[in-house]
């Protein structure tokens, strides 16, 4: 009976009473496999965009050491490659947990998928990110999607660049610079510097100054210059005074 091959990692299974002598040799190279499973880490230089047919290949080959076992897997080039890549994870049933970094040049995004090319079921890395990706081994229709799709923490330390849109609810020290959406509940200590569209909550001692409102409401009450206006409206809240005062 010959050996067989475990479905999401390809590692030998020596069936009983096979390789009488060599069954060492095997069992290495599985550990090897398992090795680079667990915390394998690999830069893969890419030299054509690929095609939704004829696409990048990422392999589990069985019992062979191949790039899409690895753990960690980097996109790189050596120059702009002129569009954007397409990568696909073989085979299509394996099942694999994997973080992605696309390095590429040019602000190339990488579509990567895992079964036939379906737009509803690769994922888009944009240049310059990183993302962790469940692959779900469904076959011809499998699908690609984001690990932290609804993040769930209990806090966060560190700088914060880009859009957040939706609720924070909660306390944030710091400058905030850029256009909120969404609605502050909590706490705010420090700048704000950009629109706010949506409701501030001033619970607590939250004091602001020099806020620019496009609209939306500060306590409940809607804020804006008449109802023709299109600019900003000058703000210089304190909470603490129950005051504001205003300017055009």
């Amino acid at each position: 009976m010959p050996s067989t091959y475990t479905t999401n990692l390809g590692v030998e299974k020596i069936a009983t009473g096979e390789q009488s002598g060599t069954w060492g040799t095997t069992t290495n190279t599985n550990l090897d496999l398992l090795d680079s499973a667990i915390d394998g880490v690999i830069s893969i230089n890419l030299t054509t965009t690929g095609t939704s047919g004829s696409p990048n290949s990422l392999p589990i080959t069985d019992g062979t050491a191949s790039n899409g076992r690895n753990k960690f897997i980097e996109f790189i080039d050596g120059g702009d490659l002129g569009g954007t890549v397409y990568v696909q994870l073989t085979p299509n049933n394996a099942e694999k947990v994997v973080h992605i970094r696309n390095s590429l040049s040019g602000s190339r995004s990488i579509l990567i998928f895992q079964g036939t090319y379906n737009a509803s079921n690769d994922f888009e890395i944009p240049a310059g990110k990183d993302v962790v990706l469940k692959f779900d081994g469904g076959g011809t229709s499998a699908t690609v999607t984001q690990v932290f799709a609804n993040l769930l923490a209990t806090a966060f330390t560190g700088p914060l660049a880009g859009n957040v849109v939706g609720n924070v609810t909660g306390d944030v020290t710091g400058n905030v610079t850029g256009n909120v959406t969404g609605d502050l509940a909590g706490n705010v200590t420090g700048n704000v510097t950009g629109n706010v569209t949506g409701n501030i909550s001033s619970s607590g001692s939250s004091s602001f100054s020099s806020i620019d409102v496009n609209g939306g409401n500060i306590d409940g009450t809607p804020i804006g210059v008449n109802s023709t206006s299109t600019g900003a409206y000058k703000l210089n809240c304190h909470w603490n005074r129950h005051f504001c005062l205003g300017r055009y």
